[in-house]
């Protein structure tokens, strides 16, 4: 099935859709591998693909997922049903900005793949959610190359690169949080809440 996944993805790459790098991809597996996590929340759903891998490989987990478009949404709940994880995922329907803050419950593992410029935003809700010993997983995070200075940055892109950066010290100083910061693809970040 997993195989099945990673072709949808080839196909929905040739399309032009944003989706997660494959060494990314296979980082984010293997870590939701070891976790087995019980309970999933993903911010940025776009047509499911990344969401359906982590259920392949983590058989008891569930999912939450975040996605503003709507046909988008469709598109992921038709690919739920395919891979048949259906009834082990669900998809809130709107702006992240939004739903974040009004979250309940609690999650041991947390994807966040929405719009860059917000995670700083997103992150006290997130961990406000987000378990003792849960992780949060951040693809992006190094923006382009803009984050680390190995590019320059476009005037354009200044305010999601001032707030990337501030999420990534945030989530670095934090002493009740353990983070990892990954320099593969476009960056990511990996913290697990300690406190």
């Amino acid at each position: 099935m997993l195989e099945q996944v990673k072709l949808k993805r080839i196909e929905a790459e040739k399309q032009g859709e944003p989706i997660l790098r494959n060494k990314s991809f296979d980082l984010l597996l293997e870590k939701v591998k070891e976790k087995k996590p019980k309970r999933i929340l993903e911010i940025g759903v776009n047509l499911g693909l990344s969401s359906i891998a982590m259920l392949l490989v983590s058989q008891n987990s569930l999912l939450t997922g975040i996605e503003i478009d709507e046909q988008k949404v469709k598109k992921a709940k038709d690919n739920y049903a395919f891979f048949n994880v259906d009834k082990r995922a669900k998809i809130f329907t709107g702006d992240a900005s939004e739903i974040i803050p009004v979250l309940t419950g609690s999650y041991d593992f947390i994807f966040l793949d929405g719009p860059k410029g917000h995670y700083f935003e997103y992150l006290p809700h997130l961990l406000g959610v987000l378990e003792r010993g849960g992780i949060l997983f951040a693809d992006n995070v190094l923006f382009r190359g803009y984050v680390d200075g190995k590019v320059k940055t476009p005037h354009r892109f200044n305010t999601t690169k001032n707030s990337m950066e501030k999420f990534l010290q945030a989530i670095s100083s934090d002493s009740g949080l353990k983070t990892e910061i990954i320099d593969i693809e476009d960056g990511i970040s990996i913290t697990e809440k300690l406190l």
